[in-house]
């Protein structure tokens, strides 16, 4: 979706170089619902993040999928790490698009890894997406700013639980803190 990179790193010791020099505070991010180095590092290979420079900035690329059922629209609650802890959620399913991903391919991975649903009990409601950018400190690495990039669609998706329910995060990769997600529908305002 045209995302520049602006640092390139080789190995994880000059990612935490990059970020030292620039005054992020690293030992922050090893306690609590923070994710750690080893998350950063394999996020940026996967290519699901970028970085842009002075001052040090996480570029990202978001999906959300706003999933409705009449007036009711699904929300992620919570999250539960391995470790046992919890961090409030309040957001629709949504996840970090791949490179060479389009919108669209984002949103079925999304729905299928945080959902567990197949792509015949999807029905999109429009074809169009609304785009939106921001820039803040971000919650899984204090002291490091992330400019999002975010694109919402919205879907029906038939077979989804009634009530409020948990799911086990079906996209977990090596050293993922997060064990499972908690849903549950809201009434849209």
């Amino acid at each position: 979706m045209g995302r520049k990179q602006l640092e390139a790193f080789k190995e994880l010791d000059d990612l935490a170089c990059w970020l030292s020099a620039a005054g992020v505070d690293l030992s922050l991010w090893r306690s609590g619902t923070s994710k750690t180095l080893a998350n950063l590092w394999e996020e940026y290979q996967r290519g699901e993040v970028l970085f842009r420079n002075n001052p040090p900035v996480r570029m990202v690329e978001v999906v959300n999928v706003r999933v409705t059922r009449d007036d009711l629209l699904l929300i992620e609650i919570e999250q539960e790490f391995i470790n046992g802890e919890r961090r409030a959620r309040n957001q629709p399913p949504s996840e970090k698009m791949k490179p060479g991903e389009d919108v669209w391919l984002a949103a079925r991975r999304c729905l299928h890894e945080e959902l567990g649903v197949s792509v015949e009990q999807i029905e999109w409601i429009d074809a169009a997406f609304r785009k939106e950018e921001e820039q803040i400190e971000s919650p899984s690495y204090p002291g490091l700013m992330t400019h999002y990039t975010s694109y919402t669609v919205e879907a029906h998706v038939r077979g989804l639980p009634q009530e409020r329910f948990w799911r086990e995060n079906l996209a977990a990769v090596e050293g993922d803190p997060v064990k499972r997600h908690l849903w549950t529908w809201v009434r849209q305002i």
